[in-house]
């Protein structure tokens, strides 16, 4: 896949003038305080994870712009008595930090910005996290810092095979994260929507279908998507920040008895279950 440079943000710089009144010069001096300013930058980077790990990138629709970014600024400093003081200052814009003009008393700092909710998941919920540490500020001095914010969050699409629509139909097939569920009913082997879902976690899988041959209804019991390890026990496949996973459901060749579901260059096996739909009452 074609590689995009990394997209930078232009952020207007509120300089120190050699003007400036004697007052503010004063006042810098006296208070050991400087000034930090930004350079704000947006990476879509991200590793396409199918049968091999290959570097791709995100639409640049998803990458969010100057106005989605909040900034945060952690640091130590010490005072006038030598005393050493912690300082947390946080910002819903870069607008707003410029406007209120920060000063910042000499030391050691670090910035973060972010843009989306990390709580969020679903199509078009990006989370992207930007961290400058351990800058230093110096009084009566402006400095300016370059961040560069990456996707934080995981993300996958969706996709069944021929040899899927042909065995089975009305396909509800339902993707569970740790704290949603989404549902795909697939009608043709178009994939799926880009759904970004927090990283560290494992996906699971479960679902309802008719087989074609006999109409009968069938359940995919809920299943961990992972590997299988030598003595066949599943080993569960953690998702990775800024990595973007391509799901691929098929039937199973051998009977129908199973799904599998292929997840980077791994594969999960999803017992197939046909529901009995007149047991008998004893």
């Amino acid at each position: 896949m074609k590689m995009r440079g990394l997209l930078m943000i232009p952020v207007a710089v509120v300089a120190m003038l050699a003007t400036a009144c004697s007052s503010e010069d004063d006042f810098a001096v006296e208070k050991g305080v400087g000034t930090a300013e930004f350079a704000f930058g947006v990476s879509g980077s991200v590793t396409d994870v199918v049968t091999r790990a290959t570097q791709g990138t995100l639409d640049d629709a998803l990458l969010p712009k100057q106005a989605d970014f909040d900034l945060a600024i952690s640091g130590k400093y010490f005072d006038e008595n030598d005393a050493e003081k912690s300082y947390n200052g946080r910002w819903m814009s870069l607008e707003a930090y410029y406007t209120e003009d920060v000063k910042l008393n000499k030391g050691t700092y670090t910035a973060t910005i972010t843009a989306g909710n990390p709580a969020e998941e679903g199509v078009g919920k990006p989370y992207f996290v930007g961290e400058l540490k351990d800058f230093t500020v110096k009084a009566n001095t402006t400095q300016t810092y370059t961040i560069t914010a990456s996707l934080a969050n995981s993300c996958f699409t969706f996709a069944v095979t021929d040899w899927m629509l042909n065995y089975y139909k009305d396909i509800k097939l339902t993707i569970h994260t740790a704290t949603n569920s989404f549902l795909f009913e697939p009608t043709s082997t178009v994939a799926s929507d880009l759904y970004f879902v927090a990283a560290d976690q494992v996906l699971s899988i479960s679902g309802t279908a008719v087989k074609v041959q006999n109409n009968a209804d069938v359940e995919f019991t809920k299943t961990a998507i992972g590997v299988k390890d030598a003595e066949g026990n599943v080993v569960n496949k953690t998702l990775a920040a800024q990595h973007r996973y391509a799901i691929v459901v098929d039937n199973s060749a051998v009977g129908g008895g199973f799904l599998t579901v292929k997840f980077d260059d791994t594969f999960t096996d999803v017992e197939a279950l046909e529901v009995e739909l007149n047991p008998d009452i004893e």
